[in-house]
C-alpha cells in the first residue's frame, strides 16, 4: 500500500537531535545527558540521551464513501500508480544511498561510531579491495561515493539505511534495509578496458544479481562490547534467502583515533546459497558442472581504525579476513576458502546548520524542526543523445523519439559552504514520471542527491544567479528507452539503479521583473543525467553508459 510505504518513511524521523559542545578535540555532551560516558574513557565521549517527544503518530479518516464499480477501477488503477512511486520513492531513499550490509556491502567499511547520534551529514567516497572466492578472478576492487547521516532515530550508511526503533544505555534494536553486494555478470571487473569475460572463463555465461535485504538486528550494548544477533532476508525477490548473523565489537577511544575489532558468524539459507555458489543445470559445461547447495555458514574477523582530522574529516581503514564453509569452496566457480580484504573510506562532515523552526522546549530536529531554507522545483524536459560535458558547453537538442520527463523535487539547506569554500550543500529528494511516447510503457524515477549551489557572483545584488552540480542516485522503475537501445547496440548491461548528476543555471524571476514578491521564484535550465560511471561501481551493475535530459524548471525557495 502506499499509505505503508509513505510510513515507512514517516515514522523513522527522529524524536530528537542532541547539541553537541566541542571540547579539546573531543565531544562534550550536555549536562543533562550522562549516558556513554562510562564507555569512553579519556577520550570522546559519544551522543547520549533520548528526547521524551511523542513519537509521530498517523491517524485514520473517519468517513467511508461509496463509488460506482467503474470509479473504483480508476481509483485502483490510480493507487497502483503512487503505490509504483512510492516504491521507487522509498527504495532510492534508503540506497542512497540504501543497517548493516555486513558480506561484501560498504556497511563492512564501518566507517560510523556505533554510538553517533549526532544528526549530521556526511559525504565521501569508499574504495575496497580484497581477494576474490569466485574462479578465474584475482582480485576485486570497487568504488562508490558515500553519504550517511546519524540521527537519533533514523540513520544512512550509503547502501545500508535504517530505524533505531528501540536505543537505550543496555539495548539497541534496528530496523534497516541492506544492498547486498555479492552479484556478477560477464561485464564485472573488466571496466578498463570494456572487454568481457573469457570464452574459456569459469563464470562466462553466468550471472547474479545484487539485492536488496530488510531485517531486524538486536544488540546487547556492555563493558565487554556490543553482542548483536540478525536476521534479513531478500525483499527484491532476487535469490529469495534469508540470513541469520552473530557478531562482537568493541571501540575504543583515545582522543581522535578509534579502534574497533569485530568477529562475525553468518548462516546462509539454501536459497541465498545455492543462487550465489551454485550451478543451475542450465549453466552447466564439461568444465562447469551443476552444483547445488544446501544452507551453510562463514565467518570473519577483522579490525577497523577510524580517525578525525580537523574536526570534520573523517578516515576509516578497515581490515578483515572471511573464511567459507567447506560446501562453498568445493563449488565448480570457487576457488578460495578464504578472502582477506581492504577498505578505505573518507568522509566529510557537512557544517552543522542547526536552527531550530520552532523556540521553547522544542529541540533542533532535521526533519521536524529545522529553520534552514528549504525548496520546491517542478521541472519538464526532453530527453537527448548529447553526452553531459557537451550539454554543459552549451549544446541542446533534443532526441526525436519523443521521450521526456516530468518531476518534482524538495530540498533543504545543509551547509553554507562546502570544504570552506563559498557553495551551499543542499539535499535534493525527487520524483520523476518518464514518458516513453509508446516505445514502452511510462514509468516512475525516483532520485536522491547532494547538490553544490553558488550564488555569490558581482551581478547577483541586481539579479541573483544560481549554478548547482548535484550528485547521487537514481533509481528508475522501467531502463529508459535510451538506455536499453544503446545497451542493446554496444551488447552491455542495463540497470534500473545508476550513478545521477545534475548541472544547473538559473536566475530570480522577481530581480528580472522587478518584483520583489517573486524574488525567490527562481526559473533555470537542468540536466537530468543517469549512468554506470563508465562499469566502474559494481552497485551499479557495471554498466556502462546512461542517458540525459534536457529541462526547464521553476524553483521556489521558502527562508
Amino acid at each position: 500500500m502506499a499509505g505503508a510505504d509513505l510510513d515507512m518513511l514517516r515514522k523513522p524521523l527522529e524524536t530528537a537531535e542532541i547539541t553537541l559542545a566541542r571540547k579539546r578535540g573531543g565531544l562534550r555532551c550536555p549536562a543533562r545527558c550522562q549516558r556513554h560516558q562510562a564507555e569512553t574513557p579519556g577520550g570522546n565521549p559519544v551522543q547520549c540521551a533520548r528526547s521524551t517527544q511523542a513519537p509521530y503518530q498517523a491517524t485514520q479518516p473517519r468517513h467511508t464513501l461509496i463509488f460506482s464499480p467503474l470509479f473504483k477501477s480508476k481509483i485502483h488503477r490510480a493507487a497502483r500508480r503512487y503505490r509504483r512511486a512510492a516504491r521507487c520513492a522509498c527504495l532510492v531513499a534508503g540506497l542512497s544511498a540504501l543497517a548493516t550490509g555486513r558480506a561484501y556491502s560498504f556497511g563492512d567499511s564501518r566507517q560510523l561510531d556505533p554510538e553517533d547520534r549526532s544528526g549530521n551529514w556526511s559525504l565521501g567516497f569508499a574504495y575496497q579491495h580484497w581477494d576474490s572466492v569466485y574462479a578465474g578472478e584475482d582480485r576485486r576492487t570497487d568504488f562508490l561515493p558515500t553519504l550517511t547521516y546519524t540521527g537519533q532515530r533514523l540513520f544512512i550508511d550509503s547502501t545500508d539505511f535504517g530505524w533505531h526503533a528501540i536505543d537505550n544505555k543496555r539495548w539497541q534494536v534496528d530496523l534497516f534495509a541492506s544492498y547486498f553486494l555479492q552479484g556478477y555478470n560477464d561485464h564485472s571487473f573488466f571496466n578498463d578496458t570494456g572487454q568481457v569475460r573469457r570464452e574459456d572463463d569459469p563464470l562466462k555465461g553466468m550471472e547474479r544479481q545484487n539485492a536488496l535485504e530488510g531485517g531486524v538486528e538486536i544488540t546487547r550494548k556492555t563493558g565487554w562490547g556490543r553482542f548483536g544477533a540478525e536476521f534479513r532476508h531478500d525483499i527484491d525477490n532476487v535469490h529469495e534467502g534469508s540470513e541469520l548473523g552473530a557478531r562482537w565489537a568493541k571501540v575504543f577511544r583515545y582522543e581522535q583515533w578509534q579502534m574497533e575489532p569485530w568477529a562475525q558468524w553468518q548462516w546462509l539459507s539454501a536459497n541465498k546459497a545455492d543462487y550465489y555458489f551454485g550451478v543451475r543445470e542450465s549453466e552447466a559445461s564439461g568444465e562447469r558442472p551443476a552444483y547445488t547447495l544446501d544452507a551453510t555458514s562463514r565467518w570473519g574477523a577483522g579490525v577497523a581504525f577510524r580517525y578525525t582530522a580537523w574536526d570534520q574529516h573523517h578516515l576509516t581503514l578497515n581490515l578483515s579476513y572471511h573464511r567459507y564453509h567447506d560446501a562453498i569452496s568445493d563449488s565448480p566457480v570457487v576457488t578460495d576458502t578464504a578472502t582477506p580484504s581492504a577498505q578505505f573510506t573518507y568522509r566529510y562532515e557537512l557544517g552543522r546548520r542547526r536552527t531550530a523552526q520552532r523556540g521553547g522546549e522544542d529541540e533542533y530536529n532535521f526533519f521536524t524542526n529545522n529553520g534552514s531554507p528549504t525548496s520546491a522545483r517542478l521541472a519538464y524536459g526532453c530527453t537527448t543523445e548529447t553526452k553531459f560535458n557537451a550539454i554543459v558547453r552549451g549544446e541542446l537538442n533534443c532526441r526525436n523519439d519523443g521521450t521526456g520527463l516530468a518531476s518534482v523535487f524538495v530540498g533543504r539547506k545543509l551547509a553554507d559552504d562546502l570544504f570552506t569554500l563559498p557553495m551551499e550543500v543542499w539535499i535534493h529528494g525527487g520524483l520523476a514520471r518518464r514518458f516513453e511516447n509508446n516505445l514502452q510503457d511510462d514509468f516512475f524515477e525516483g532520485v536522491l542527491a547532494l547538490k553544490a549551489l553558488y550564488r555569490r557572483f558581482p551581478w547577483s545584488e541586481h539579479v541573483e544567479t544560481r549554478i548547482g552540480l548535484g550528485h547521487g542516485l537514481s533509481y528508475a522503475e522501467r531502463v529508459p528507452n535510451l538506455e536499453r537501445t544503446k545497451a542493446e547496440d554496444r551488447n552491455r548491461r542495463i540497470s534500473h539503479l545508476l550513478n545521477y548528476l545534475e548541472f544547473s543555471i538559473d536566475v530570480s524571476v522577481g530581480d528580472v521583473l522587478r518584483a520583489k514578491r517573486l524574488r525567490n521564484l527562481f526559473f533555470g535550465f537542468a540536466v537530468h543525467h543517469r549512468s554506470g560511471n563508465f562499469a566502474s561501481v559494481n552497485l551499479f551493475g557495471n554498466v556502462d553508459g546512461g542517458s540525459n535530459v534536457n529541462t526547464l524548471y521553476l524553483e521556489w525557495e521558502f527562508k
